[in-house]
């Protein structure tokens, strides 16, 4: 937690009768912890990743430390909640700390994903691989980041394409300091399809969505015109185009996550910090074709939560996600806010037992959302859930 968190941490551990607010409707809903990890060396510890579904109905996803080598741990839940620990990243060229969730080829059943670290490339603890893991257990390493020529330190998930072409995004580094958009063809090909240089951003982060004529659409948690970060869209022939620069001000700041859209082509978000200045807990957000943005939630970091981190989910004009503070216990909440009214309900808090400081977005099917809490269960290490819509 960073210095600037934890003093807000400390303020509002002092006030936080006076502040909150429990929105209706905002009782547990039949939350239920499908795994609590148990750490090295059999199991996984620390998922801040989201999870993703099978046909079968299988969950994949992976733990950032855990695992034989204690440096993190791709892993399947099956639906009756029998966990296999699917490989064990070796903190050194085969990859460390896998800080984004994984995309499935859903002819093969062969998964993709990145780890932050590790490596053969020049940064200290490696700059990161892209990896293949089919299901077999055989595990490849498809692409080594390296500093200044592609970017370093990638996150979030992969996205596939029909032709099996996967795009995502690297946080620091490449040829103008501020992170990368990569592609890396079915063909094995990898190309940085553009280097962010502050001005037009720095830092993206989350997983990137397309839409039907293959634009990608993602953030920065800094740069742009105010060093807020930026929404950005980069066209199929390398333009991008800052859709948004986020003040600092009632807009937000600092968005982590990645975004959803609409039908209508409007973009959901969230920002981690900043928004109205007096609650500087992050937002929700929606930004039209336009470019108009529009506020539809400030978090008040207190029963209604704080600090959201996640991707975000739209369904039906609602979006949920989690933040990683707030809630009855300070262990986050799973919410859900209405774009129409631009009211938050809280659909479940954390409280240690059934996980904390969940980091991730949320995974759903028709009846149920799931995802990953970073702490807490039955051994502090953790958690994946389902929860009630």
């Amino acid at each position: 937690m960073s210095a600037h968190r934890q003093l807000l941490r400390t303020i509002l551990l002092g006030s936080i009768a006076a502040l909150a607010i429990f929105p209706a409707g905002a009782q547990a809903r039949r939350l239920t912890v499908l795994h609590s990890f148990a750490g090295s060396p059999g199991d996984g510890a620390y998922p801040y990743n989201n999870v993703t579904f099978d046909a079968a109905g299988n969950l994949y996803g992976a733990a950032n430390l855990g695992g034989s080598a204690n440096s993190g741990a791709g892993f399947e839940i099956a639906p009756d909640g029998t966990e296999t620990i699917l490989h064990s990243f070796d903190g050194a060229a085969g990859g460390s700390d896998p800080n984004g969730g994984v995309t499935i080829d859903p002819k093969t059943g062969d998964l993709y994903g990145t780890t932050t670290f590790g490596g053969s490339g020049s940064c200290r603890n490696g700059c990161g691989v892209l990896y293949r893991l089919k299901q077999d257990g055989t595990y490849t390493v498809l692409h080594t980041f390296n500093v200044g020529k592609d970017g370093s330190w990638p996150v979030g998930c992969p996205v596939r394409d029909r032709k099996g072409n996967l795009y995502g995004v690297a946080t620091a580094a490449g040829p103008n300091g501020g992170g990368t958009v990569y592609e890396f063809s079915a063909a094995g090909k990898f190309a940085v399809l553009h280097a962010f240089a502050d001005s037009d951003g720095f830092s993206p982060q989350g997983t990137l969505i397309r839409d039907g004529s293959g634009n990608l659409y993602g953030v920065t948690n800094s740069g742009g015109a105010d060093e807020y970060g930026t929404v950005f869209a980069l066209a199929r022939d390398g333009t991008l185009a800052t859709l948004y620069s986020f003040t600092g001000g009632d807009d937000g700041g600092y968005p982590v996550g990645g975004l959803a859209r609409d039908q209508a082509g409007n973009l959901y978000g969230a920002t981690n910090l900043a928004g109205n200045g007096s609650t500087p807990y992050g937002t929700v957000f929606e930004l039209a074709p336009d470019g108009t943005l529009a506020t539809l939630y400030a978090f008040a970091g207190a029963m209604d939560g704080g600090f959201p981190e996640g991707n975000v989910l739209e369904i039906r004009g609602k979006i949920y996600g989690t933040t990683s503070w707030g809630g009855a216990d300070e262990d986050g909440v799973v919410y859900g806010v209405d774009v129409a009214s631009r009211t938050e309900t809280v659909l479940q808090s954390f409280s240690g037992k059934n996980g904390a400081t969940p980091q991730a977005g949320l995974t759903r099917n028709s009846r149920y959302l799931y995802g990953t809490a970073s702490g807490g269960g039955a051994d502090d290490l953790g958690v994946v859930f389902r929860l009630k819509k």
